[in-house]
């Protein structure tokens, strides 16, 4: 593939990342802005107080396959033995986190966009549904005990490299697998620095709770 055409897919991909559904559902269901809503966050989350829970289902699977859709088609495009050459990060790598970096940084909304969970989800299950099990795990552990979302997102993050290094062992450590290890750890980064406004409220008891209205 010329790089012309791999510049395509990634400008793609991040176009398709930055069409925020969570703004898209709740204008047009319920004629609000989501900014103004609760925490104002751009996310599936909020926008099931707008909404209700199951327009909150539908906007993280739409949010999810933003992720899953460039990072798939870019690993069926993928050339053999053309993973990781010459210090260049594979094609699917980099239509991935262009996904991910559309949904937090959409250019025409003042890049100001989600915190990224449902779309590097998706990104995670085209590549590695082990690592995606053991962070959705840790995930859903988190809400079921903590009634936190924000919370769970947290540590399904942080749960997502170490499981990568759990499931690949020693090939985690060499290329291509050690690019994609690389990948996850700042993606698990820049989740939980999305999440600090969360986290500081947990910290101080006044994160909300499933079932409960945001402060």
């Amino acid at each position: 593939m010329s790089t012309g055409m791999a510049l395509v897919w990634i400008v793609g991909s991040y176009l398709v990342g930055s069409v925020s559904f969570a703004l898209l559902f709740t204008r047009l269901v319920a004629r609000v802005d989501l900014r103004t809503v609760g925490s104002g966050n751009l996310g599936a989350t909020n926008a099931g107080r707008a909404l209700g829970h199951g327009w909150a289902v539908v906007i993280y699977a739409c949010d999810f396959l933003k992720g899953f859709a460039p990072t798939g088609i870019g690993l069926w495009m993928l050339e053999p033995g053309a993973a990781l050459a010459d210090g260049v990060l594979p094609l699917p790598m980099l239509m991935g986190a262009a996904a991910f970096f559309g949904h937090c940084w959409p250019f025409y909304l003042g890049f100001k966009g989600g915190k990224g969970v449902a779309t590097a989800s998706g990104v995670i299950l085209a590549v590695s549904w082990p690592a995606f099990v053991a962070a959705m795990i840790g995930f859903l552990l988190s809400v079921a005990i903590f009634r936190m979302i924000s919370l769970g997102s947290v540590i399904g993050a942080f749960v997502l490299p170490i499981a990568y290094l759990a499931t690949e062992r020693r090939d985690a450590v060499v290329l291509p697998q050690l690019a994609w290890l690389t990948f996850f750890t700042f993606v698990t980064i820049l989740v939980i620095a999305r999440h600090r406004t969360n986290i500081i409220r947990i910290v101080e008891g006044q994160e909300p709770r499933v079932g409960r209205k945001a402060p």
